[in-house]
């Protein structure tokens, strides 16, 4: 029995996003060569892997079986390489990475591109996802380190300071609130919201300042609820309702005058903390250490 390791870390993609489709998009391959890198394995095993329905996909229980070896095997190559890309200069490592949105959509991606630039043999793969939902990954050892938008006490982490963030308050350009010098949190208050879901970075720093005031966002008008800043972004713009946003995310629409920026006079700005969070117990690769001092250059340089 011969396995292939792509069709293994295929088989982990379509396991953890539940969905041919996804993991097809996620690894920039066709849905028919996602398919076909499954049957090969469960035509290899003798065994059904997946249950397949119309809407998703369910691990069998040889599959659950199966991926927890899958994951350790990725692992344990991953580590092999990047263990040999020391004796080799470098030549070769793979390195994965966990960001939350702000950082993963509006930080690393330049960030990566000019360290593949001088690193062109090195393979990053970057996971976006909440904040909580980083921090899973890093203690399930899926990446060996995450940039992320706030700090959660665990004993297994460390957590070092990157950049500042601000917070504000958005709204379509054309909205009443705008023409106020500064708004009140009873304004807020009357306003149809769209917030983040719950667990990302951007919610816990507006619900921690918030509570500074004797608030919270359950006092306010929630009208929808998305899983990302580019989908609340989008639904200011079609004037849903006004959101909180990182001023970071927010810089390309401010300037072409599709958002606006509203002061609230009860609140102070909204600064939070990029931070860049590790498992306490595990030795970065080659390759991490090359890229973590990439970024702490880059920042002493901006």
């Amino acid at each position: 029995m011969q396995i292939d390791f792509r069709h293994l870390e295929t088989f982990c993609r379509v396991a953890n996003l539940k969905s041919f489709s996804k993991a097809a998009d996620d690894l920039f391959l066709t849905q028919p060569t996602v398919s076909g890198h499954i049957l090969s394995l469960e035509q290899s095993l003798s065994l059904r892997l997946f249950d397949r329905t119309s809407r998703e996909v369910h691990l069998t229980k040889a599959g659950e079986v199966f991926l927890e070896y899958a994951s350790k095997i990725l692992s344990f190559r991953k580590d092999l390489l990047n263990a040999l890309s020391e004796f080799s200069q470098g030549i070769r490592g793979e390195l994965s990475l966990g960001a939350s949105t702000i950082p993963g959509e509006y930080l690393l991606p330049k960030l990566m591109g000019d360290f593949k630039g001088e690193h062109p043999d090195h393979v990053i793969s970057l996971q976006i996802a909440d904040t909580k939902e980083i921090i899973q990954s890093l203690l399930q050892d899926r990446i060996e380190f995450g940039v992320i938008g706030a700090k959660l006490n665990h004993p297994s982490l460390h957590f070092e300071k990157y950049e500042d963030d601000v917070i504000i308050v958005v709204a379509p350009r054309d909205h009443p609130l705008a023409r106020k010098k500064r708004a009140s949190l009873e304004d807020l208050l009357k306003e149809p919201w769209i917030v983040r879901e719950e667990g990302s970075g951007t919610q816990m720093a507006v619900e921690k300042a918030l509570r500074k005031k004797g608030k919270s966002l359950k006092q306010f008008n929630v009208v929808m609820e998305m899983g990302s800043t580019s989908s609340v972004k989008e639904g200011v713009k079609a004037k849903l309702g006004l959101a909180f946003l990182s001023r970071r995310a927010t810089e390309e629409e401010l300037k072409r005058g599709f958002l606006t920026f509203i002061e609230v006079e009860e609140i102070d700005p909204i600064s939070r903390q990029i931070y860049i969070v590790f498992h306490r117990g595990r030795t970065l690769s080659p390759i991490g250490m090359e890229f973590l001092r990439f970024l702490k250059l880059k920042r002493e340089n901006h």
